[in-house]
């Protein structure tokens, strides 16, 4: 990920069932006189692009959630969970209860509170994840995934193919290509 993206964004204390309508750019509570149906549901375009697992300090972990469809997404109803490699502890790291907009192009960055990201995030969460081996999901609230990572020896469910290289400290998974280049190639495989 280019830290540098971050550096725009201002610290924000969100719960997750509230989103101020002028930040992020991309991102908004949708109001009550707009249709559901200007949204893209089921939510396909979403992909779950960037993941890391720890830096300097094992808090330092993040996740990036990308729009990569021409139209908006409503984020209601979904929530991003992380399942330990064997998959016998999922939990739920995000969710949105309220109806939450992410607009075509654009990212949602949850990170943990007590990491360098933290501050700048969209929203946050507690608790981290293994370095080693596990999984991130997005997933419909108890249900469907619609996108996941999973990295290391990790043998869950939300594993899609084989699992990617867990990352060095400090480094992430990032969807292909990659960088400045982007990150939408989703080929329904982690390795």
């Amino acid at each position: 990920m280019e830290h540098a993206r971050l550096a725009g964004r201002t610290a924000l204390a969100l719960l997750f069932a509230f989103v101020s309508p002028a930040w992020p750019p991309g991102l908004r509570v949708q109001p009550a006189a707009v249709s559901a149906a200007t949204v893209i549901w089921p939510i396909s375009s979403l992909v779950v692009s960037e993941v890391q697992t720890g830096g300097g300090s094992a808090s330092d972990e993040f996740v990036e959630i990308a729009n990569q469809g021409s139209a908006p997404v409503d984020l209601v109803g979904l929530e991003v969970v992380y399942a330990t490699s064997s998959g016998s502890t999922v939990t739920r790291k995000a969710t949105w209860p309220a109806s939450t907009i992410l607009e075509p192009g654009r990212r949602v960055l949850l990170a943990n509170t007590a990491g360098i990201y933290g501050a700048v995030a969209d929203a946050t969460y507690s608790g981290g994840f293994a370095a080693t081996a596990g999984a991130v999901a997005l997933r419909v609230v108890g249900g469907s995934v619609v996108d996941a990572v999973g990295w290391g020896d990790a043998t869950n469910a939300f594993v899609e193919g084989a699992p990617a290289v867990a990352p060095a400290a400090g480094s992430s998974l990032e969807r292909a290509p990659g960088g400045l280049a982007g990150n939408a190639i989703d080929t329904n495989d982690n390795a």
